[in-house]
């Protein structure tokens, strides 16, 4: 074995070595007579052991143990010397890395030799020890799918580059990347297709990734990159695209072709993500604004993004006690005969009643809803609150006076399984006439599974209530529409409306539209009108009702009746 002996006393060196060469193990000794000489040597070659003398006249011993154990490594085993017996020095020796603590006055041959192979036997130990400490880390910070970092991994890493950037003043950004309809993958193909997949896409992205950046698998689909230096914003734009590009070309997985695209989400550390929780909410909020725009989009989080962003998480949470505080309000919207200018119903439009904000339009607050899936509750009440407002003032009107009220569906809803319970519910508690009850429904509700919404809507209408299509012009079948469902009415868009006055090829369109009801034996509504002129327009090519400013505004309850509904 090759020994390192630093020690500055002669005379105790002399005495070690010459116990040593009784020993049965053969020693190769290299003498110091200080700490920097030996330090020295352990940099300049490799030795087995170490036999160092806790006082030195240019080193403390404990500090000299440090740097013998960062240059010399853990396959090097020390044994500490001293010429005074301290049990707390002893420990602290060993708790600093050493494998034994000798004194001076017991060393002899048998003592030290037994010291030494079993100093050794313990480093060999705590190196093996290390190396599978080292494996089970690997193990727990990456991905064993990909071989990168995971999640766990990912978060102790970039909290390390956070510190780094911090104690630096450089700049950092993460881009977040999610996999484009990857469960259509699964599903379609299986699991084990889909981790292959997935393989493929980590070994993609590596190669675009620089050297110096980390690269990370922290969800089923997500994989996420961060980048530090100066200028990374326009860095990470930059690899964004790449990273975006690369995935384009189609996958070969088991000679399977698949097409897999991706959208990404950018953050940059700063004033709006402090931490790394933070940054990397920012970055899940940027992508999910880059994946409502569609495929292979990219998305900045910048300060009007997180006011937006600060926007919606005041009206979800808003949203929730909507109901319950009964802060929702209907507004009501005539419809006129187009000849006579007679008020022939009216159609019911939500608003919110926010106790800080006042009155929100529903185009702030309704796709939030469909998101947190309320609108089923929301719809229910509309169509509740609706008919019995409808039927109030049925009541206070002269016998006779027929008034219908028009309430929306939405596309979220759960038309299937609970519209006609619904429906039902809502004519029974109000007493409104079932006729005079008209459902508005947009042709984006009728494209998912339409044979069996088509029932539905047979069975509402077979109990008297009015189907009427909305925004009718808009959407890719209308024709089929009116042909497969039970559809009474048809509502003109009002964009179809408001170019009549300057545009022929506009009074074209709406003229063609309103001899299509006319041909199908429906009646006709035109939304949207402002102007005498096209009113007149629409009068003349037959359009039954107009709807619109020039007529009313949507009105509170109190204000349309007192307009318009006093009694005869």
């Amino acid at each position: 074995m090759d020994l390192l002996l630093i020690d500055d006393d002669e005379i105790d060196r002399t005495a070690i070595i010459r116990a040593l060469a009784q020993s049965d193990i053969g020693f190769n000794v290299v003498e110091a007579n200080c700490g920097r000489v030996g330090l020295d040597l352990v940099r300049q070659q490799h030795f087995d052991g170490i036999i160092l003398d806790y006082r030195l006249p240019d080193a403390d011993g404990l500090e000299l143990l440090h740097s013998l154990h960062s240059s010399a490594g853990d396959a090097t085993a020390v044994v500490m010397i001293s010429r005074y017996e301290d049990e707390y020095l002893a420990d602290r020796c060993i708790e600093m890395g050493a494998q034994d603590f000798l004194l001076k006055d017991e060393v002899n041959t048998r003592r030290l030799t037994r010291a030494i192979r079993l100093a050794k036997q313990r480093a060999s130990m705590s190196r093996a020890l290390q190396k599978t400490h080292e494996r089970l880390r690997n193990l727990a910070e990456h991905d064993s799918l990909t071989d990168l970092l995971n999640r766990y991994g990912f978060e102790l890493s970039l909290s390390r580059a956070l510190a780094l950037a911090r104690s630096k003043n450089t700049e950092l950004a993460l881009i977040l990347l999610d996999l484009d309809d990857f469960k259509g993958v699964n599903d379609t193909h299986g699991h084990q297709m889909g981790d292959r997949l997935l393989v493929e896409v980590a070994a993609r992205l590596s190669q675009v990734v620089p050297n110096n950046s980390l690269l990370a698998r922290i969800g089923g689909d997500e994989f996420v990159v961060v980048l530090t230096g100066n200028n990374v914003s326009d860095i990470a734009e930059r690899l964004a695209t790449a990273l975006l590009q690369t995935l384009q070309p189609v996958f070969l997985v088991d000679e399977q072709p698949l097409f897999i695209g991706a959208c990404a989400g950018i953050a940059g550390y700063g004033s709006l993500a402090s931490d790394s929780s933070g940054l990397l909410k920012c970055a899940d909020i940027a992508l999910y604004r880059a994946k409502q725009r569609g495929r292979n989009q990219l998305q900045f989080y910048s300060e009007a993004l997180d006011l937006a962003v600060r926007r919606r998480q005041h009206i979800a949470t808003g949203l929730r006690q909507a109901l319950e505080l009964e802060q929702f309000r209907l507004f009501y919207q005539g419809k006129f005969n187009a000849h006579t200018g007679v008020l022939e119903g009216m159609e019911a439009l939500l608003r919110w009643q926010h106790p800080q904000d006042g009155l929100i339009a529903p185009d702030s607050f309704l796709p939030i809803a469909e998101e947190l899936g309320m609108m089923d509750a929301i719809c229910e009440w509309v169509l509740q609150t609706a008919c019995q407002q409808t039927q109030l003032w049925l009541q206070q009107l002269a016998p006779g006076r027929r008034l219908s009220i028009a309430v929306n569906l939405s596309a979220s809803q759960n038309l299937r399984e609970k519209l006609l319970q619904q429906v039902e519910i809502a004519l029974l508690s109000s007493g409104l006439p079932a006729e005079l009850l008209e459902l508005e429904i947009t042709e984006n509700a009728l494209i998912e599974k339409p044979r069996e919404l088509a029932e539905v809507l047979e069975a509402v209408a077979a109990i008297g209530v009015t189907l009427s299509l909305d925004d009718f012009g808009t959407g890719f079948s209308s024709l089929e529409h009116v042909k497969d469902f039970p559809i009474k009415v048809l509502k003109i868009d009002k964009s179809f409306v408001a170019g009549i006055e300057q545009d022929e090829r506009a009074r074209r369109l709406l003229a063609a539209l309103i001899n299509f009801a006319s041909g199908f034996d429906v009646l006709s509504v035109a939304e949207g009108v402002e102007t005498e002129a096209q009113a007149q327009f629409c009068r003349e090519h037959g359009c039954h009702l107009l709807q619109g400013y020039l007529y009313c505004k949507p009105m509170p309850p109190e204000q349309f009746m007192t307009q318009f509904l006093q009694p005869l």
